[in-house]
């Protein structure tokens, strides 16, 4: 039997947040991001949303996964954040004990999602949700089929092994291209670009990264590459290094630039210890992509985001 509770702050329930850590623990080795118990804030402190979060118990009744004392246990999480322009974020953690029970496709019904009726619990004014599937799993696209969630957008993991000596490549920038750490009081537009891609999942959540400019002799910013010894997902000690964000120049030797950043990236990461490098990319972002391969990343996975229309009755397969 499932039961669930709406509230707007489960952040502070040990017993969540005991659940999103081992399944950020449980996630890390497949470099799934974590939902975090508290949501992050938006730019400059701004609150990320309209936040509603569920949890999920189930009693003992169902297999031989309920809490020890026949009380019902948390199994899974949900958070909603509405954006004000239509479409709200979904992020949903089921317990890694409660997994393959068929928890999310009963809760989800129970919601009254295949029915249409995410837009009872979704807000009012939001037409769509978005969710990302990590890896393109084979259950996360059943899902997508049964609740009539459509892709909208795709992400690569790509990948760089790190572990033989002398692998990272050593290309110099451009003649008149100096690459120098972030002046954070001076390079206010680097600051800024930062603090979007946080507010768009793109940044380095509960851990800052690194950051080195590429400038002109006249001191103008080109561009700037984000990285952190580690990974995506959280503050892992064994887990991957990454690189946040490349934001390669919209003039010149773009290419040039972008690739002495990226290595240059990979040179500090490897002199920190760093094993393996993990980043994200927009697959259709060719220039990029072409940038990173000349460095050695290789695609590792695909993620695929979903949307789901609330206002129409989604189709049950």
């Amino acid at each position: 039997m499932i039961t669930y509770e709406w509230g707007t702050s489960f952040g502070t329930d040990p017993e969540v947040v005991s659940l999103l850590r081992d399944a950020a623990d449980f996630d890390a080795e497949q470099g799934f991001s974590a939902v975090q118990p508290v949501p992050a804030a938006g730019t400059d402190g701004a609150p990320p949303g309209r936040v509603t979060e569920l949890v999920a118990r189930m009693s003992d009744e169902v297999g031989a996964v309920g809490s020890p004392d026949g009380e019902e246990a948390i199994v899974a999480f949900l958070r909603i954040t509405s954006q004000g322009d239509g479409t709200a974020t979904t992020e949903f953690v089921v317990g890694p004990e409660y997994r393959s029970l068929g928890i999310a496709t009963l809760l989800f019904e129970e919601l009254g999602l295949a029915r249409g009726g995410a837009a009872r619990w979704a807000g009012e004014g939001v037409r769509s949700l978005r969710a990302w599937a990590h890896g393109s799993h084979p259950a996360a696209e059943r899902m997508a089929r049964r609740f009539g969630a459509v892709p909208e957008d795709a992400s690569w993991r790509i990948i760089r092994p790190m572990h033989r000596p002398g692998s990272v490549p050593e290309p110099e920038p451009p003649a008149g291209v100096d690459l120098r750490p972030l002046h954070p009081e001076s390079d206010t537009a680097v600051v800024a670009a930062l603090a979007d891609a946080e507010k768009d999942g793109r940044g380095a959540g509960r851990v800052g990264p690194e950051v080195l400019v590429a400038v002109e002799a006249s001191g103008e910013v080109l561009g700037f590459v984000a990285y952190s010894s580690h990974p995506l997902a959280g503050e892992a000690p064994d887990g991957p290094g990454s690189v946040h964000l490349l934001a390669p120049p919209t003039r010149g030797e773009a290419h040039a630039v972008s690739r002495a950043l990226l290595a240059a990236a990979l040179k500090r990461l490897a002199e920190a210890g760093v094993r393996e490098v993990e980043m994200s990319v927009d697959p259709l972002d060719e220039p990029l992509v072409r940038a990173c391969r000349s460095v050695g990343f290789h695609h590792d996975q695909t993620d695929v985001c979903f949307s789901v229309p609330v206002d129409a009755p989604a189709a049950v397969a």
